[in-house]
């Protein structure tokens, strides 16, 4: 969504529980950050957002809402059942492997006695 680098602070900040001022002239909304890394956490972003943006970004430090949670819970219980599947795939091919061995050193060794 935004960047969640910048050094230099808005011209005038969060006063009084006012909405803080962009780097544009425009108030900063409350938003609420929807990637992974950071679901549910809540910032002040640019007001021009996403037509124009100015890079204000500054975190809001509250308990994360439940926004995306319920998305970002399936998400981890799908890779979890990949991870799984992945897991068995990957015992059957080494009981292939195994057996493949098994099976030449037992030809081998048919061949050999003859």
């Amino acid at each position: 969504m935004a960047s969640s680098s910048f050094s230099r602070s808005p011209s005038s900040g969060k006063l009084n529980n006012q909405v803080p001022i962009c780097f544009c002239g425009k108030p900063g909304p409350l938003r609420t950050s929807n990637i992974p890394s950071s679901m549910g956490r809540r910032f002040y972003g640019c007001g021009r957002f996403p037509k124009a943006k100015c890079n204000f970004f500054v975190w809001v430090y509250l308990p994360p809402c439940d926004y995306g949670r319920d998305e970002l819970l399936q998400n981890i219980d799908q890779l979890e059942r990949e991870l799984e599947k992945s897991k068995a795939e990957e015992r059957r091919q080494r009981g292939m492997f195994v057996a493949t061995w098994v099976a030449i050193f037992c030809f081998m060794l048919l061949y050999l006695t003859k």
